[in-house]
């Protein structure tokens, strides 16, 4: 699935540049198939390496060396590079100190629509605010059974939402409430039964629907709320479909650099725009590209694979502890 999360990384950043593909924004398809993804690696994570109560805490220890190390890399050279670089831009009116301090734990990037901080600074972040509050979530859902309320809730918030009835954008696509359901398709997708496939089927069916009634008119186009539907149905089956592919080194590496391409190409955008302030051309586009990919395998192996090998050492400890039978 490396392969895979890099181009949607990659999909991200030129949406960020502008591009579209008839009329839809590719940037929102693909945080949907993120959204699927990170619910069935979340799951495989848990029911491998966490599946006590007792556990929990140790679980959101693996998630914060997960996100931070190179979040807090690129959220320092956003800084540094709007403060040097672009003054008197809306970046740098985002650069106070309160905004540094709420953006730093991530969580609050979430929230930002509520005024809690500004995104501006590291755009890509609200969605990893997103991220972690399904990290909060999804061990207490697994463990105590409670995926399918939480699952026919989330719809239903979802549906309200993607029809107008409140605030679409938000409602349908920012916060955990309403996507909760697309994060827990992927939670079914793995190991998946015949009651998870069926869920997982029904879903894709009833948004490759709704999909084709916002195209068509009949449900009326609001922000994102094709693109979310239409990234229900291409993200399920094809995270169905690669997860059941054979591991290979070099789409493990792939994925790898993924994470460091979603946080810092808009550092990259920051700096060219600071030196090459035009628009967004072919071969601008590449270029930022280009030096993100490379910037992320930098960034890969002086800060995410020390942070993995923590998270690899934590859940060996994991292991020897229900070996002995004792809590983590």
């Amino acid at each position: 699935m490396g392969v895979y999360r890099l181009l949607l990384a990659l999909l991200v950043a030129i949406s960020h540049m502008g591009v579209t593909f008839m009329g839809f924004n590719p940037g929102v398809v693909a945080v949907v198939s993120f959204l699927i993804i990170s619910g069935f690696v979340m799951t495989s994570l848990i029911e491998r390496n966490y599946g006590t109560a007792g556990h929990i805490g140790v679980f959101y220890l693996d998630r914060l060396l997960r996100l931070y190390p190179q979040f807090l890399l690129y959220f320092i050279l956003s800084c540094l590079v709007i403060h040097f670089l672009l003054p008197g831009t809306p970046q740098a009116e985002a650069l106070t100190l309160e905004n540094i301090v709420t953006s730093l734990p991530i969580l609050p990037l979430g929230f930002y629509m509520y005024g809690i901080t500004v995104p501006e600074i590291l755009p890509p972040g609200w969605s990893l605010g997103l991220e972690m509050c399904f990290y909060l979530l999804i061990p207490f859902l697994i463990l105590y059974r409670a995926r399918g309320i939480a699952f026919a809730l989330s719809v239903a918030i979802f549906l309200v939402a993607a029809l107008g009835y409140i605030n679409t954008d938000i409602y349908g696509y920012r916060l955990l409430p309403g996507v909760l359901f697309i994060f827990l398709c992927g939670s079914y997708l793995y190991r998946a039964r015949a009651k998870g496939l069926w869920i997982v089927s029904i879903t894709t069916l009833v948004a490759a629907l709704m999909f084709v009634a916002i195209v068509t008119g009949v449900i009326p186009r609001r922000p994102f709320n094709a693109e979310v539907t239409l990234g229900i149905v291409l993200g399920q089956p094809a995270v169905w479909l690669l997860s059941r592919l054979r591991h290979r080194r070099w789409d493990e590496f792939l994925g790898n650099i993924s994470y460091g391409v979603f946080l810092n190409h808009f550092v990259v955008m920051y700096v060219l725009r600071a030196f090459w302030p035009v628009e967004y051309s072919t071969l601008i586009i590449t270029a930022v590209l280009v030096l993100s990919f490379v910037l992320s395998g930098v960034s890969y192996y002086s800060i995410e694979r020390p942070a993995l090998k923590l998270r690899h050492a934590l859940r060996a400890g994991v292991g020897r502890d229900i070996v002995r039978g004792t809590p983590a």
